[in-house]
């Protein structure tokens, strides 16, 4: 938190070290978004299980971010005089409430906990997570440094699809930056980057445990990051791709209710469809969507009685959504959807640049025959939960069919970008517990994939990409210009 003290009395400091000063203050405040969804956890006496550590790191970063975004919204009422005392009071506070002795124990589980299933990476897998996290960083776009922020705003959402929620929510995230726009342009714009896409790696991952193995899914998200694509699609407009990686989070979020086993995880999902809304109002189609899929299918296992409690705990994100919606300033609902050759070419263009991607027809095919045929005798060797399979491809088909009705920010860009790798590993997920004693033959097949995606990631066109936005910043003009 002292950081933002020192960087301004040091603008003379190079753009790439103040980059890594606001990267540490990001990652300062995910932990005490982190914190507070434990400490939500805690009073609400929430008890879940879990597919792996990172859906409890996950969920609790969602609802840490959500609680969060209400008490900055809360905190822009205050009048500017002394909107600074509750400001860093609120920080104060909570680092007395988090630092405090007898924590450990009212609470017996740390941070490291969570992180658990790390300690068993043999090298590859190392190798290939370091290599996942290399080339994530190495992808950030150019950002574009605007004279005002309301310059900022006008370039990021002309259509106006995000609520003044959102900025609200920057404006005081990165108060200690409000006198100095260079910093607060710089933070904004690396918030959308980091923590939009940060989330979208880790839901993604969090989809692939459901299904694969945690090698596999280390080399799903490489396979994801490494594609050209990536970068394409962040050199295109890094705000619109951030925007696109909602559909993601809502699909884990689905499958995790339905895991968790608690009724209060509806808490959580009717908090996240809330963020979802105040990044882009087309979300909202989402929220009901879901929750009609958990009460009515899903959860059709459950009682009665757990289900209503389910909807109940939703009502909190139901209650800001119908808030977000009815204080937008122009909502235009079907007037941006993909048409069929629209989807089909988008389609088109992920495939054609990965080599890795061709899997994906293989891995299409699978997915139908596990769907309608899981008895065939080829699939037998296979250990995947049919069912939970099924239910993620009801969800998959809902994305698309909102997307050609509704809206295309559904599904472009980044919005089925992690489906198509996700297809790509499947057929690998099939050979490698075909081969499951063959531990040798597995290490180079692993090996090989990994290469062929290194290979194909144009890793040096990043780093250009990067260098040359350190060197020279991209003007307005530019961003405006910038071609697919």
């Amino acid at each position: 938190m002292l950081l933002p003290v020192w960087i301004q009395k040091t603008l003379e400091i190079n753009i790439f070290v103040q980059s890594l000063l606001m990267l540490a203050y990001i990652l300062f405040m995910a932990g005490q978004w982190y914190l507070l969804g434990k400490e939500i956890d805690h009073r609400l006496k929430i008890y879940f299980r879990a597919n792996s550590s990172i859906d409890r790191v996950l969920y609790r970063v969602l609802i840490g971010n959500a609680t969060m975004m209400i008490i900055f919204n809360i905190m822009t009422f205050i009048p500017e005089g002394i909107v600074r005392h509750f400001f860093w009071g609120f920080f104060v506070v909570l680092g007395l409430f988090y630092s405090w002795p007898t924590r450990g124990k009212i609470i017996e589980e740390s941070v490291s906990t969570q992180f658990t299933e790390y300690k068993y990476l043999d090298s590859f897998e190392k190798t290939v997570l370091f290599l996942t996290l290399a080339m994530f960083v190495a992808s950030m776009p150019s950002f574009p440094f605007f004279s005002n922020l309301e310059t900022f705003k006008l370039i990021v959402d002309p259509e106006e699809k995000m609520h003044s929620q959102i900025w609200n929510y920057l404006f005081m995230n990165f108060y200690p930056f409000r006198k100095i726009p260079h910093l607060v342009n710089l933070g904004w714009s690396m918030h959308f980057y980091f923590v939009n896409f940060g989330l979208y790696l880790l839901a993604f991952y969090g989809i692939m445990r459901f299904f694969m193995s945690r090698r596999l899914s280390i080399l799903g998200l490489f396979a994801l990051v490494s594609t050209w694509s990536f970068s394409l699609f962040l050199k295109k407009d890094p705000y619109i791709g951030a925007a696109t990686c909602f559909s993601v989070l809502w699909v884990w979020s689905i499958l995790w209710c339905v895991k968790s086993s608690t009724y209060r995880s509806g808490l959580m999902y009717g908090l996240l469809c809330y963020t979802g809304v105040v990044l882009n109002y087309n979300n909202i189609f989402l929220f009901p969507v879901g929750l009609a899929l958990l009460y009515f299918f899903f959860l059709k296992e459950s009682t009665d009685w757990y289900r209503s409690q389910f909807v109940k705990y939703t009502s909190l994100g139901m209650f800001l959504i119908l808030i977000t919606m009815i204080t937008h300033i122009d909502l235009r609902f079907f007037e941006n959807a993909f048409t069929l050759k629209q989807l089909g070419a988008y389609v088109s263009i992920v495939l054609k640049r990965k080599a890795f991607y061709a899997l994906s027809f293989l891995g299409l095919v699978s997915l139908l025959i596990m769907n309608f045929k899981p008895e065939r005798k080829t699939l037998t060797v296979l250990t995947l939960d049919v069912k939970r399979l099924r239910e993620f491809s009801v969800l998959v088909l809902c994305l698309i069919l909102l997307s050609l009705t509704v809206d295309k920010d559904l599904a472009q860009s980044f919005g089925l970008l992690w489906f198509v790798v996700f297809l790509c590993i499947l057929p690998l997920e099939w050979i490698f517990q075909s081969i499951s004693r063959l531990r040798s033959r597995r290490n180079f097949i692993y090996m090989i994939y990994v290469i062929l995606c290194l290979l194909d990631s144009h890793f040096e066109g990043r780093i250009r990409i990067m260098y040359n936005f350190y060197e020279s910043p991209p003007d307005i003009v530019e961003l405006i210009n910038r071609e697919p």
